[in-house]
């Protein structure tokens, strides 16, 4: 178990073997509000060998579950460090090319198996943040289950969106929803390579391209 802090609140991370799932479990919870009101971020790991040691399955049988609640862009990276740095992602397939990380600004499908999502980003005024949010498309559930990443605008009010600094970045989980790692994962490396995430200490952020 360790404890994190940003912002001066604080976030548990506990790695454990979960029986009833047969998987190695990463757990994030927040300390600092009330119980039950999140956030709430697991990555469960599928045993390849649940009666013997260890043997964590390939990535793209990863899930993830967000279970609701804000969790700051700078704890996500270093859970997602944490996990990379474990060994327990085995024959990850990424691919970090141009192409593949690109997000234009229309409606970006994603496929994994029989499941597809889309991502969307646009400027969401009321919050004078970037946004990019993640759905599932067609997945047969009435609750409005998604993603969205906010990243402040530095200068609302003076033309081409400037993103604030990876500090003040957020992840909003809404609804309960489990989605594939690979789904997951892209969607945050998509969000890396547009370049909105800014994390040098005491540089000014340059505009971003922005229509």
């Amino acid at each position: 178990m360790e404890i994190w802090s940003h912002d001066g609140k604080l976030y548990e991370i506990v790695s454990m073997y979960s029986l009833p799932d047969d998987a190695w479990q990463y757990e994030l919870t927040g300390l600092s509000g009330s119980p039950g009101t999140g956030p709430y971020l697991a990555v469960d790991i599928p045993d390849a060998t649940p009666d013997g040691p260890f043997t964590p399955r390939a990535a793209r049988h990863v899930v993830v579950h967000a279970g609701g609640g804000v969790v700051p862009w700078l704890i996500l990276e270093k859970l997602i460090a944490l996990l990379d740095s474990s060994g327990d992602l085995v024959d990850e397939d990424r691919d970090l090319s141009s192409e593949a990380t690109a997000l234009p600004l229309t409606l970006n499908v994603w496929s994994h198996g029989d499941r597809r999502f889309e991502v969307n980003q646009f400027h969401y005024g009321d919050a004078d943040s970037w946004s990019y949010e993640l759905y599932e498309v067609d997945s047969g559930s009435t609750e409005n289950n998604y993603l969205d990443v906010r990243i402040p605008d530095a200068s609302p009010e003076d033309g081409p969106f400037i993103p604030m600094l990876a500090d003040h970045v957020t992840l909003t989980m809404h609804g309960r929803w489990t989605l594939p790692w690979p789904v997951f994962r892209c969607y945050v490396d998509a969000i890396q390579a547009a370049g909105d995430i800014v994390t040098p200490i005491g540089e000014k952020p340059a505009p971003a391209d922005r229509p």
